[in-house]
């Protein structure tokens, strides 16, 4: 096990800190993408529109799985230190999961892909999302 003592802990601390504002922000990104591809289903006609929209949630879910390596280094080291209190192992089998069903989403053809299943898998990628808010709020000491 690594042990930090004096000014490396605070320089471990503030490069984790960087890493999560990283990975917040393009959590945020892949949101908006998300939220664009919703759009230009509604607009669009039935077949331009699942087109797209599956082009553009795609590019939303590399967003998001690119985040993943910032999450997991930060993960890593509050585990290592002992300082991972619990709702991040439950935040990280819920991203787990969703980031599972969303490869499924992305590579698989439209068989399966009804409108239950994608609320579904919206639902469980929402709850995943402000898990994930509410841990870097508290860590950023903006929630006590």
């Amino acid at each position: 096990m690594l042990k930090w003592k004096g000014r490396g802990n605070l320089v471990l601390e503030t490069i984790i800190y960087n890493l999560r504002t990283i990975s917040l922000g393009l959590q945020i990104g892949a949101l908006l993408i998300f939220v664009l591809s919703l759009i230009v289903l509604k607009q669009k006609s039935k077949t331009g529109g699942i087109t797209g929209h599956g082009k553009i949630a795609t590019w939303g879910y590399a967003l998001a799985v690119l985040s993943i390596i910032y999450m997991l280094y930060s993960a890593y080291n509050l585990t290592i230190s002992g300082r991972a209190p619990s709702v991040i192992y439950t935040h990280g089998l819920f991203g787990a999961v969703s980031l599972a069903f969303g490869f499924i989403f992305v590579i698989n053809r439209w068989s399966w892909k009804t409108r239950r299943n994608m609320r579904i898998m919206l639902a469980l990628w929402v709850l995943t999302f402000t898990g994930g808010v509410m841990i870097y709020l508290t860590f950023a000491g903006k929630l006590p």
